[in-house]
């Protein structure tokens, strides 16, 4: 029966905390285990100002993907929601700052005349992006064994212009990483039947539904919050699991910092792929070598407030996207005071600005002052805001993002076959960055687990 069943999740990021409430919820005795002081993962609010919360890690939720608003409604979290306010984001560009064209996404257009009228790119690039019907018939399609990297699969379609000017700063920022190494199958699914029929995406993207991205007054911690509280479930955290060895009876045992030990029916192992390289390496040594081939990016988060008057007069949109052949540090800055209406204040105003790329050492080299300087100089030049933030948060995130290369998939898959039965592993690694992903991921492992265990 479930209910004699015991499960220790390892990792109490989002994934690791909805694998343990599905995993509560079918009747198993669930052991909850984090190395930190805290839960959530890369989910953290802080109060930043008297009733002022800001995230410093994942900043929004998107609704719309499958499964994120029943799990929100679930909570009851869905009455107290905030919903970005709308409007548009900038892209740097050579031509300066142009607002982010309707219909384009991270993996590019879907429709050119937004492209047109956006005076982003020369005649010849158009051109050469309008072409994308009949380059579509000309290139290879993707066999079901083969994986290409998005940058690659876009400049062969519609050219190296809208694969630099768009793709680069939106999903390399998203990712911190460098799309021409990135997985489309890992990070643009959506481009796979595409790339696999030869069909046109200009003439054939269908429309998928309007992204609806959300928060919480006390931010991302709220959800964290709720899941935490999903009865029955035992948490321990500064618990740092150190090893896993099988049992004679097909069970585990947990080795931890702390004493003692823990034995388990099965096992959720949600956390990074390197930390999971070390502690199967008793039970699954196969999975090793998919797993520390995972890379990470390191990044920060940097909260400035300042006046709302200089902001109104320089920051126009949500934010601004900066491509990664720009040389400056600066990757991305949300203006939180003008996308979040629960933030807008008439005295001052909160931006998030973001840095880090993979291969880039440069935020490791700079002390915190440095780096607000470093940033928010990038930002005056961008757009004209020359003023001192009158508060600063600065959070540093090493090795927070898995880069999602070419053939990560196929590494995952490898990984997950070398596990013995009531293992599962969970998280942005093995299933894609996003909030959203990561529910998902944790939802799938609970499943793989209860089927395991019935």
């Amino acid at each position: 029966m479930a209910t004699q069943r015991s499960t220790v999740v390892v990792g109490a990021g989002i994934s690791g905390l909805v694998a343990a409430r599905r995993l509560r919820q079918r009747g198993f005795g669930v052991t909850l285990l984090e190395a930190s002081a805290r839960v959530g993962g890369q989910i953290e609010s802080r109060e930043v100002a008297e009733g002022v919360w800001l995230d410093l890690g994942a900043e929004s939720l998107h609704l719309s993907a499958p499964g994120v608003a029943a799990l929100v409604d679930e909570l009851g979290l869905t009455d107290s929601v905030v919903t970005a306010t709308p409007g548009s984001s900038r892209l740097a560009t050579r031509r300066g700052l142009r607002p982010l064209p309707a219909g384009v996404g991270p993996a590019g257009p879907s429709r050119l005349a937004p492209v047109l009228t956006s005076r982003t790119l020369t005649l010849p690039q158009l051109v050469r992006a309008g072409l994308e019907p009949v380059a579509s018939r000309r290139t290879t399609p993707l066999s079901p064994d083969a994986d290409v990297s998005v940058g690659d699969f876009v400049t062969s379609r519609f050219g190296r212009a809208i694969s630099d000017t768009f793709v680069d700063p939106l999903l390399g920022t998203l990712h911190a990483g460098d799309v021409s190494r990135l997985s489309l199958r890992a990070c643009a699914p959506m481009l796979v039947p595409s790339a696999s029929s030869g069909r046109s995406l200009l003439r054939k993207r269908a429309k998928g539904a309007a992204v609806q991205f959300a928060t919480w007054r006390q931010g991302l911690g709220a959800v964290a919050d709720a899941l935490l509280a999903t009865p029955g479930l035992e948490v321990r955290t500064g618990c740092r699991v150190t090893g896993i060895e099988p049992t004679a009876g097909g069970g585990h045992l947990l080795h931890t910092d702390g004493p003692g030990t823990l034995a388990a029916d099965a096992v959720v192992v949600a956390v990074p792929a390197d930390a999971a390289a070390t502690l199967l390496g008793g039970v699954a040594p196969g999975a090793y070598g998919p797993l520390t081939a995972v890379e990470t990016a390191d990044v920060v988060t940097v909260l400035v407030a300042v006046p709302a008057g200089a902001a109104r007069r320089h920051l126009h949109g949500t934010g601004l996207m900066v491509g990664s052949g720009s040389g400056r540090l600066l990757k991305a800055a949300t203006f939180s005071s003008a996308k979040w209406p629960h933030l807008a204040d008439d005295r001052e105003q909160w931006l998030r600005l973001s840095a880090g790329r993979v291969g880039d050492d440069r935020i490791a080299g700079l002390d915190d002052d440095q780096l607000v300087a470093a940033l928010m100089r990038d930002l005056r030049e961008l757009t004209g805001l020359d003023i001192a933030p009158t508060r600063t948060v600065v959070r540093r995130w090493p090795g927070a993002l898995p880069q999602l290369t070419v053939g990560h998939a196929q590494r995952i898959a490898a990984a997950r076959a070398a596990l013995p039965p009531g293992i599962a592993l969970a998280g942005a690694a093995y299933d894609g960055l996003g909030l959203a992903a990561c529910v998902r991921s944790g939802a799938t492992a609970a499943d793989q687990i209860s089927q395991e265990n019935p």
